[in-house]
């Protein structure tokens, strides 16, 4: 459950909670039968009230952590393919098996974002927008330099620059999806 779904959830539930307060107090000013039937039917029902909407945070709660362990178990996976394709970049004649593994680590962590996030646009009529279109990008580049003698060099350092804007990209989208905050003891000599 990303941020945006959470908060809104949360939201509801206080909502919900509000509304239940103020039912109350206008119950108890206005219920001016001599048992407070309608009152006292509520105050009964209380219990359930909170217990429902709070169950419901609970499983939110549940679905935001899971969301973020998996973005971060991702983000490894997506760090370690972008290092193998840098490294593959250094080369100066790559065997086939190192190009395969490149490519491998690349179309993994593809399908692994398509696993956790939906196309920008997808429903039943359309198949959508993949969400992060550079690492499909890094794929094709490392795939256009081959590999054995076929393999250039210069063409690879233009190819490492361009890998390296294209993660620049990825990573400035993908990070906004986590919950990060500011180093509490830093450690860099620009700061004072």
């Amino acid at each position: 459950m990303n941020e945006r779904i959470f908060k809104k959830n949360v939201l509801l539930v206080i909502g919900v909670y509000f509304l239940a307060i103020i039912i109350g107090i206008l119950l108890k000013a206005y219920d001016s039968s001599k048992d407070a039937s309608v009152y006292g039917t509520f105050k009964d029902l209380v219990p359930l009230i909170i217990a429902i909407p709070a169950a419901w945070l609970g499983y939110c709660f549940q679905r935001r952590q899971a969301y973020l362990k998996d973005i971060r178990d991702l983000w490894s996976k997506l760090i370690s393919a972008f290092q193998d394709s840098i490294q593959y970049t250094h080369l100066s004649e790559p065997p086939q098996a190192e190009f395969g593994k490149v490519l491998k680590a690349l179309s993994i962590a593809t399908e692994e974002l398509r696993a956790v996030f939906v196309n920008i646009g997808e429903d039943r009529a359309n198949v959508g927008l993949f969400p992060f279109e550079s690492i499909k990008s890094i794929h094709d580049k490392i795939s256009l330099l081959g590999f054995g003698t076929k393999f250039d060099t210069e063409q690879a350092k233009i190819t490492r620059r361009e890998i390296i804007e294209l993660w620049k990209k990825l990573r400035k989208h993908f990070l906004s999806e986590l919950e990060r905050g500011l180093a509490a003891n830093a450690d860099s000599p620009y700061l004072k």
